[in-house]
This record gives C-alpha cells, structure tokens and sequence, in this order.
C-alpha cells in the first residue's frame, strides 16, 4: 500500500491510542472465545510474557516484522523499530529497537523516541494499522458482525473502562486513518455520521 504522510492533529494519535485500548479488551475476548483461543487459530504463537507473570505473549510474523500482543502492550516491531502502544500510560510511541521488544512492567523507556514527529510515528504505525484492519476483517467473516457487538456490550460494563466507538464504526475509523488520513475525523463525529 502507498504510504500517505499526512501531519495529522496531535488528538488524532490520543483517538488511536482510546481505539487501540479497546481493541485490547477485543483481542482478549478472542483467547477465550467458546470455538477456542482465535488469536492461536489466526496463526499467533503464544508463549508465557518475559515481563508480568501469569500472562501470555503471543506473536505473529507481520510485514517484515512482527505483530506482538500483550495484556499490557500492542505493537509492530521491525528489524530497526517499531510502533508501540503501552495501555497503562495510553501512549501510542515510536519504539528505537527491533532486538529489545517491550517488555510488560519493565519498559525501558530510553528506547521510546522522544525526539519523533506525528509523521514519523504516523509512518511507524501503518504495520500495525495494516494488521489490524486486516485482522478484524477476518474477526467478522468468521465469527460474525454481532460477536465484536457483544464484545463492545461487555467493554461498556467493565468498571473505568472508556468505552470508544461502536466496532462498525472503529474499523471505519481505522480504516480511514489508514487510507485516507486527510478525510480522517474525531470517533464520536464519525458516529454520528455513521448512525
């Protein structure tokens, strides 16, 4: 895909990060879907996490990279660097190293680049974008519209949890910010565009 390289409105990138905190909460509910874990069904390894205890990392060979899922991270990390999001600080950052992947409860926070512009880590982000989009349009050909529905219905009861947009609407998001980031409008503005 052609790689537009907008300069996007900083609110722009905290919209991704509210998106990609919900989309966690998704990617969780797809381990312990009744059929089996889906994120294992769609190709991830799952190996216990290097960081937090009781948890998993699963992985997935990604766009000369690879996608790499935590609890308490997401990201695309490439030979060189990679696009990160850490949920407890709900930050969307550019991460300088392909060999020192995030590690959960122990960040290394030398090796998030503080110096990055909205273009660079608009650029950064794209894998991760790619894979996300793809990977949802994969959660509905074969679990169904409804069942990201319901995901949404179970986000919403969580205590403190933030719900974002309605799943239609977020993929559309995602999409937009993808390919057409010129076109690209805050969430709740594109739901009430959508409804």
């Amino acid at each position: 895909m052609d790689t537009p390289t907008p300069t996007l409105a900083p609110f722009f990138f905290r919209d991704l990060a509210e998106g990609i905190q919900q989309q966690m909460f998704f990617w969780g509910r797809d381990v312990t879907y009744p059929g089996g874990n889906f994120l294992v069904d769609q190709g991830f390894q799952r190996d216990p996490s290097p960081g937090l205890k009781g948890t998993s990392r699963y992985r997935l060979p990604w766009q000369d990279g690879c996608i790499e899922l935590y609890g308490a991270c997401a990201g695309w990390y490439g030979a060189e660097r990679g696009f990160t999001f850490i949920r407890p600080r709900r930050r969307c950052a550019i991460w300088l190293s392909g060999e020192a992947l995030p590690i959960p409860g122990a960040w290394r926070t030398e090796l998030i680049d503080p110096t990055a512009t909205r273009d660079d880590l608009y650029a950064a982000s794209l894998p991760f974008i790619d894979w996300l989009i793809s990977y949802e349009h994969g959660v509905r050909a074969s679990l169904g519209g409804s069942y990201r529905q319901q995901n949404y219905g179970q986000y919403r009861k969580v205590p403190k949890a933030r719900a974002w947009i309605e799943p239609e609407a977020a993929l559309y998001w995602f999409e937009q910010y993808r390919l057409a980031p010129e076109k690209l409008v805050r969430p709740k503005i594109l739901s009430q565009q959508l409804s």
